[in-house]
C-alpha cells in the first residue's frame, strides 16, 4: 500500500469506505489462500475473510490495531480458522488434527506474542521468503507454488504434476523446512 499505515488505521476508524476498500483489494486474495491451507476448502475460506472485513467494517470506530495491518488481518483469520475447525464437524471427519494446523502456523509465528508475529511480516522478511521460494530446487518450488499460490491440495498437486503423493509430501516438508530455517535466521539477526 502506498499510504501511510497510521493514515490507514485512521481512516478505517472514521468508516472511510474507498480506504476500506483499498485494504480489502490488497489483501482479500491473500487472506483467502491462507485461511484455505487451513480449511481445505475454498468457500469456507472465502467467508471466514469475509467475516473479518465485516467485522473491522461494523466494529471501525473501536478498533484498535497495535501491530501492522497485515499482522493483524492475518492474526484475525487464523484465530477464525482454528474456531472454525473446533467446532466443525468437518474436523472430526477429515480426521484433521489441530497439531497439523499449528505446524502450518509456524511458519507464521501465529502462536508467538504479537511482536514477534509482527516481525514475520515485516518486508525484509517478505523479500528473503520470496528469494528462498525462488531458490528452492525446480520440483520443490512447483510443488510449494502449486499448494500456496493456486490453493491445490496434495493429491490434485500429485495429478497435476503425474508425481506420487508422496513425493509431494516429501518435497512440501522440504520447502518448508527451508523456509522456517529463513524465518529462524531473520529472527536470532534481528
Amino acid at each position: 500500500m502506498l499510504w501511510p499505515e497510521k493514515d490507514i488505521f485512521d481512516g478505517i476508524r472514521k468508516g472511510d469506505r474507498k480506504i476500506f476498500d483499498l485494504v480489502f483489494k490488497e489483501y482479500y486474495s491473500g487472506l483467502c489462500t491462507f485461511a484455505t491451507d487451513y480449511v481445505r476448502n475454498h468457500d469456507t475460506a472465502r467467508e471466514i475473510v469475509q467475516e473479518v472485513f465485516f467485522n473491522l467494517w461494523e466494529n471501525h470506530h473501536k478498533i484498535y490495531i497495535n501491530s501492522s495491518l497485515k499482522a493483524y488481518l492475518y492474526r484475525s483469520v487464523h484465530n477464525l480458522c482454528v474456531n472454525f475447525l473446533r467446532n466443525s464437524s468437518q474436523f472430526a471427519r477429515n480426521n484433521i488434527q489441530l497439531e497439523q494446523v499449528k505446524q502450518q502456523a509456524d511458519l507464521l509465528f501465529i502462536e508467538m506474542p504479537d511482536d514477534i508475529f509482527e516481525a514475520a511480516f515485516t518486508e525484509q522478511l517478505e523479500q528473503k521468503l520470496d528469494k528462498a521460494i525462488e531458490n528452492l530446487p525446480e520440483q520443490c518450488r512447483i510443488v510449494f507454488c502449486a499448494s500456496r499460490y493456486e490453493n491445490l491440495s496434495y493429491p490434485e498437486i500429485a495429478e497435476k504434476l503425474n508425481i506420487s503423493l508422496s513425493t509431494v509430501k516429501t518435497q512440501m516438508s522440504r520447502a518448508m523446512d527451508k523456509l522456517r530455517e529463513i524465518v529462524d535466521n531473520y529472527l536470532k539477526d534481528r
